[in-house]
């Protein structure tokens, strides 16, 4: 039924009010986590917008293509590039979106073909780790090809990457290093708490390898404000519950003051 909605009015308004319902009921029953639940709307808001006319976005974990219908309807001229590992979702994208570049693939810091777990209820939570894909429902193993994104994409004018890889987000940026150094995107990533999981690498490293590359690490709700990033502990206190957010967004800090600009133009906050 959602891909059906996907990219016509009458879906865009169902999925805009089912999203203020969703907000007005977490703040009314659960009104702890209602600042994640708002923090992680903003960041599909922000997501969807940021990316210039004409430049490239990468989409790594497509799915049933939500994030790639939005961006093409607000900004037809963007190029999409999506990365998706499960095949039936693969075919369902290329019939939906057949002129964007669409790759069958799961990513990471090394090409080959690994595992994945494939979550039949819920193929959101389909995953590279077991652990992390066994959530819900049951899980069907699968093999497919992994590869590094520096070898997949060559473009040079990527803006924006979307990275939602429930765990393996270290892993894909470890693999799109000259990537990021010759292009610099904004990147908006998902990271929880990961009690367990079949990923070596912890929170501190995820930080330290923004850092290293010289990125802001910010919550939605302050990238457009004047906030030079979060601190390493406030990184890893934000995933405690109730959390703060689900998504974060890494900026180049040699383009924050746009990147804050554009957030702003985004909310139609007065740029100063």
């Amino acid at each position: 039924m959602k891909e059906k909605l996907l990219g016509n009015p009458i879906g865009r308004i169902a999925f805009f009010l089912r999203d203020k319902f969703h907000l007005i009921h977490t703040a009314y029953f659960y009104p702890e986590i209602a600042g994640k639940e708002a923090n992680d709307q903003l960041a599909n808001i922000l997501l969807t917008r940021i990316c210039q006319s004409n430049k490239t976005f990468i989409d790594i974990g497509a799915h049933i293509g939500s994030i790639l219908s939005e961006v093409l309807y607000i900004d037809p001229s963007i190029k999409m590039i999506a990365i998706e590992p499960i095949p039936a979702k693969v075919d369902s994208l290329k019939r939906r979106f057949p002129s964007i570049e669409l790759h069958n693939c799961a990513l990471g810091d090394f090409s080959g073909e690994v595992p994945f777990f494939v979550n039949i209820r819920e193929s959101g939570y389909s995953s590279l780790s077991k652990i992390g894909s066994s959530q819900v429902g049951e899980i069907v193993e699968i093999t497919v090809p992994i590869k590094k994104l520096d070898d997949l994409v060559s473009s040079n004018d990527v803006d924006v990457i979307k990275i939602d890889v429930e765990g393996a987000e270290l892993n894909v940026l470890r693999g799109a290093i000259a990537m990021l150094q010759k292009n610099r995107p904004t990147i908006m990533f998902e990271s929880v708490l990961q009690l367990e999981s079949d990923f070596s690498y912890t929170k501190e490293e995820l930080y330290d390898f923004f850092s290293s590359n010289n990125y802001a690490i910010l919550i939605p709700n302050r990238l457009a404000h004047n906030d030079p990033g979060l601190s390493k502990e406030s990184f890893l206190e934000g995933h405690l519950y109730p959390r703060r957010t689900t998504n974060y967004f890494a900026i180049p800090k040699e383009r924050r003051i746009e990147i804050r600009d554009r957030g702003r133009n985004i909310l139609n906050i007065p740029i100063n």
